[in-house]
């Protein structure tokens, strides 16, 4: 039986969610650039404090600019390419949920500390079944 996460734990890791998202593949791109790290991505997502992970997540952001943004789409949307033809909103929000999804994966892999596995499954749970996949 999987772990279920109380309603407050539950609307945190969401609100997390709802943000960090909206730049799931340019903070991909930026780790796989070697201009952020896992250990700052663990926090971002995974620390239980809320004002560590929203420190971190203004101080990933900092490293973040328009070119990055467009260069990580152009990027991943040669490698998950439109079939769908969906729009471009929905389109670039796909791949943000996707590489999002990558990031948390990357981050439970490669991670040397033990992961809350209720943080995990709501975060699975979230991205399954809620409007992340418009």
């Amino acid at each position: 039986m999987a772990l279920i996460a109380d309603k407050v734990t539950s609307k945190k890791l969401e609100n997390r969610l709802d943000e960090f998202s909206k730049f799931g593949m340019t903070l991909y791109y930026l780790f796989e650039e070697g201009r952020i790290n896992i250990s700052d991505l663990e926090n971002l997502f995974f620390s239980h404090d809320d004002e560590k992970s929203s420190f971190i997540y203004s101080k990933l952001i900092r490293h973040v600019n328009p070119k990055d943004i467009k260069m990580s789409f152009d990027k991943y949307s040669i490698e998950n390419p439109n079939t769908s033809y969906l729009a471009k909103d929905i389109y670039q929000n796909n791949l943000n949920i996707l590489y999002t999804r990558k990031l948390i994966n990357t981050i439970l892999s490669d991670s040397k500390d033990n992961i809350d596995k209720v943080y995990v499954n709501t975060y699975d749970y979230l991205l399954k079944n809620s409007n992340y996949n418009e």
